[in-house]
């Protein structure tokens, strides 16, 4: 395509990816992009540069799909990136595909790509497409990845749907998909703002390390959230609250060490269900001489406090527990994901 006939001069994606599906959707946009000769950069949210001044410019945000809404990292980026007023721009999201008896079934996106577009319209970005791409599930802390050939069948999939994507918008047409499931997913906000709030707090919870682990740092090092660090004389991986459930940690682990704890999740439900938060702030303001109505601010706010911080001790126990030698043992096995098919990314062997 010559440079007359292309509609940018440049294409700017900005990309968060966990096990690395969705970098794979970004890089393949951008070679579209540099086909028709514009110049095309792929970054994390926070890194991209300032463009140059007087050029055609596209804008691009890519995630991934968790709790069938957009993850905090994107719904930041889309909050705070520069120079989008008067900017085209588009969101393209992941979600997560399977395979059951040779048949492809799509995943669910919800609200993922069309809540991100509508902060960017509201800063005074032109929205030109919003779209999602399957790609294979790799919610490997609950479900084993799928085989390696349903994989390559789901990716070869995705890159259709990206290159019809990319053809559109980077033609200067527009390309609108999912209103229906968008539908779906503003019925079940609740649910994906129970998922950001809650759910992914008790998730990031789950890791840990069992004793297969080296200590080799891979986890610390590749977490796009810095969610991970190696704690105490053992070096052994601790997992914070900044924790966005991408799986890169359970994806690239050399050895596969790192499991996710499902017994533990029963614990930390059981301790969400407790109305601690409640019971406290009841006795707090009618000790104030104040009138409780069931589900207060004050109640709400409490409860919060009580879920991060009884979560918090359950998960230091954990963490201590698995350095006991034969305590460690059972707290390691008391998971199915030690027998899982782990998920490796387009392009990661290990």
């Amino acid at each position: 395509m010559t440079a007359a006939a292309r509609a940018y001069d440049r294409v700017d994606l900005v990309v968060w990816s966990g096990t690395g599906n969705t970098r794979r959707v970004a890089e393949r946009f951008a070679e579209s992009a540099r086909s028709r000769g514009a110049e095309a950069r792929v970054s994390a949210p926070g890194s991209a540069d300032a463009p140059p001044p007087a050029t055609r410019r596209l804008l691009g945000l890519l995630a991934p799909t968790h709790g069938f809404t957009a993850p905090w990292p994107i719904i930041k980026a889309a909050l705070t990136i520069p120079h989008v007023r008067g900017v085209d721009a588009f969101v393209l999201v992941t979600r997560g595909g399977t395979r059951v008896a040779g048949r492809r079934l799509a995943g669910f996106e919800g609200t993922a790509a069309y809540l991100p577009a509508a902060f960017l319209a509201l800063r005074g970005a032109r929205i030109r497409g919003v779209g999602a791409v399957d790609m294979p599930l790799n919610w490997t802390v609950i479900v084993p990845s799928a085989a390696p050939d349903a994989v390559a069948a789901i990716v070869k999939a995705g890159d259709v749907q990206t290159d019809r994507f990319a053809d559109r918008v980077l033609e200067g047409r527009t390309s609108f998909r999912g209103l229906p499931r968008l539908a779906i997913g503003i019925l079940i906000l609740p649910l994906s703002l129970g998922y950001m709030l809650i759910a992914r707090l008790l998730l990031a919870k789950m890791f840990f390390a069992d004793e297969r682990c080296t200590s080799c740092g891979v986890c610390e090092k590749d977490c796009p959230q810095d969610a991970v660090h190696l704690r105490g004389k053992a070096r052994r991986p601790y997992w914070s609250y900044q924790c966005q459930n991408c799986m890169r940690c359970m994806s690239n682990c050399p050895t596969d060490a790192i499991q996710g704890g499902q017994a533990w999740l029963l614990l930390y439900v059981w301790l969400v269900s407790l109305p601690v938060g409640t019971l406290a702030a009841t006795a707090l303001l009618s000790a104030l001489g104040l009138w409780a109505p069931a589900g207060s601010i004050a109640g709400l706010a409490l409860s919060y406090v009580w879920i991060m911080a009884a979560v918090w001790l359950a998960y230091v126990l954990l963490w201590f527990g698995l350095l006991v030698p034969r305590l460690g043992a059972v707290l390691s096995r008391a998971t199915f994901t030690r027998g899982y098919r782990r998920y490796r990314g387009p392009g990661n062997s290990r």
